[in-house]
């Protein structure tokens, strides 16, 4: 018991830094950072979204940006050109995006295995298409421009830091219904279909509701980022969602471990901000992501996270087996 009190009073005090070092960061970082790590935050929301399909459920799909795109034109024609309230236009992305997922899944998912993760690809494409040719719900190849901030009531948002607090509770607000939903019995059905779809079939679960769900779930969650992208950036074209930022998601999950969503908060900030850090290298960052990545699966196939927790957990094996020894 008393290792269990330490043990969490150490997780506390984690969090209470973190915590104070996020609410003090806009005062100890230039502007241009601030929009660096208000992006990443962003992309973290979608990393997330991948974690639930993914990491819960077991499902690869290359579609979370085309999702987060449906959520930024949504929010740009609701807001922007009907001239709804900006808190209308989330509810409405969040909304219209998890009922395209949840339709669109229902189909999908009756594909087994890689078949699906296929037709994932398939879709980013059309969808990405429609983005860059739509010229009515989307302005075509010339974007949408102009497009108003976000606000409540008389309250606008018209600077980085206003953007980061923002964006920062939304993340925090993600992360906190995505752990609730691993702790409750539809988390448990996700990652039963993960283990063994077969055996949850048996065992009474809907294995293609369940997913579809999950995929609803995930696209809530990217309708979300994509709002907050549409009001941060002011302006949104096809050419922000595309496919290979898709794959940018998965490999970042990837990275930090589809375990958790500490694993999607290491990977969405080591990619996002090594651009930043190896600015002389910038001609070679493919190479050094894909030898990353080479050594990564082979060293840590479970990802930063996955990796550590073993590491912790061969060595209080061996201390128990010392232990027991003496």
């Amino acid at each position: 018991m008393r290792k269990l009190n330490k043990k969490n009073l150490v997780y506390l005090l984690i969090g209470v830094f973190v915590f104070a070092l996020l609410i003090n960061l806009p005062n100890l970082t230039s502007r241009y950072i601030l929009r660096v790590l208000n992006q990443t935050l962003i992309t973290y929301i979608n990393v997330l979204s991948l974690y639930v399909v993914f990491g819960m459920a077991g499902q690869t799909s290359f579609a979370q940006c085309g999702l987060y795109g449906i959520g930024a034109y949504i929010t740009a024609n609701v807001a922007t050109r009907a001239g709804l309230p900006p808190l209308v236009a989330v509810v409405a992305s969040m909304a219209g995006t998890a009922l395209f997922a949840f339709i669109i899944g229902g189909a999908l998912f009756r594909l087994k295995r890689f078949y699906f993760t296929f037709a994932t690809i398939g879709l980013m494409m059309i969808l990405n298409g429609i983005f860059a040719n739509w010229t009515a719900g989307t302005g075509g190849p010339a974007g949408m421009g102009n497009l108003v901030q976000f606000s409540i009531g008389s309250y606008v948002f018209d600077t980085e830091k206003h953007y980061f607090f923002l964006i920062l509770f939304c993340a925090l607000l993600v992360t906190l219904v995505s752990w609730l939903i691993y702790r409750s019995v539809l988390g448990r059905s996700f990652m039963a279909i993960r283990d063994d779809e077969l055996a949850a079939n048996c065992m009474g679960i809907n294995s293609l509701l369940t997913k579809d769900i999950a995929f609803a779930i995930s696209g809530a969650m990217c309708g979300l980022a994509g709002s907050l992208f549409a009001f941060l950036a002011g302006y949104i074209s096809a050419t922000s969602f595309d496919l290979s930022q898709s794959q940018l998601y998965l490999v970042m999950i990837m990275l930090g471990g589809s375990s958790s969503p500490l694993g999607a908060a290491i990977g969405s900030l080591l990619l996002s901000l090594m651009p930043e850090w190896f600015r002389f290298l910038k001609d070679y960052m493919l190479l050094v992501y894909g030898v990353g990545i080479m050594v990564l699966m082979v060293v840590l196939p479970e990802g930063l996270v996955g990796g550590i927790k073993d590491l912790y957990e061969k060595r209080s094996h061996r201390k128990q087996s010392y232990s027991d020894a003496s």
